[in-house]
């Protein structure tokens, strides 16, 4: 069984048997005043990291100051390319630089680094992570890529914004191109211009002749998937 956590934005935590990772940490803002949706507060008392993954660079999807707080605290690995690795501030064996289409395996996870249409980015990335007869994907902040069209999933976590990444529309035909077992909506809400509605998104799947799930979760709620 797999066990997930989503935390606000792009940022979920991921329990597989062998290890726990974190992807696109965001507990700080520069500026609180925009943040509409905050970090769920509990965040910070999580118990147990192996590694944390930052799929591009951008303030909501890198937050330097959380990511080093959990690398202090866990002696975590960070997995990221290495433009953003230069801008961290921890042990160098802790840095995992990785390219696109390169698969690392960590705590008995394999970890591919996906390529992702965002570019707003230097360098983005997506990630599936597989362990536990689970494929799990994290899609960062894309807009709709054939890319995915190949990647087998039983679990996909895309963004519904539509500011620089797809919107609702695009996200379930994504959706329909991967027929993944469970889709979950992130990047909405958390500031006004990336204004969506999950529950459009779900009401798209649910009336669609997909046997995809979709899950619309709140900051904080869990969700468990077993194959």
């Amino acid at each position: 069984m797999v066990s997930l956590q989503f935390f606000g934005h792009a940022f979920f935590k991921i329990n597989f048997s062998s290890g726990t990772f974190l992807i696109d940490p965001f507990v700080y803002c520069e500026d609180e005043t925009k943040r509409l949706v905050k970090c769920h507060h509990s965040a910070k008392k999580i118990k147990k990291v192996d590694a944390i993954l930052i799929t591009h660079e951008h303030f909501d999807h890198f937050d330097k100051k959380a990511v080093e707080e959990f690398c202090e605290k866990h002696e975590c690995c960070v997995i990221a390319h290495e433009s953003v690795l230069n801008e961290l501030n921890i042990e160098k064996n802790l840095k995992r630089p990785v390219v696109r289409d390169q698969v690392l395996n960590i705590k008995g996870v394999e970890i591919k680094a996906v390529p992702v249409q965002h570019p707003q980015s230097f360098y983005p990335l997506g990630y599936q992570l597989i362990s536990d007869d689970v494929k799990i994907l994290h899609a960062g902040d894309s807009y709709l890529s054939t890319a995915f069209n190949n990647l087998k999933s039983n679990i996909v976590l895309f963004p519904i914004g539509g500011k620089y990444t797809m919107d609702v529309i695009d996200a379930v035909k994504a959706v329909k191109n991967m027929k993944p077992d469970i889709a979950i909506p992130m990047s909405f809400n958390t500031f006004d211009f990336i204004e969506a509605s999950p529950d459009e998104f779900k009401e798209r799947i649910d009336k669609s002749i997909l046997k995809t799930k979709p899950i619309v979760l709140k900051p904080g709620e869990n969700f468990s998937y077993k194959p």
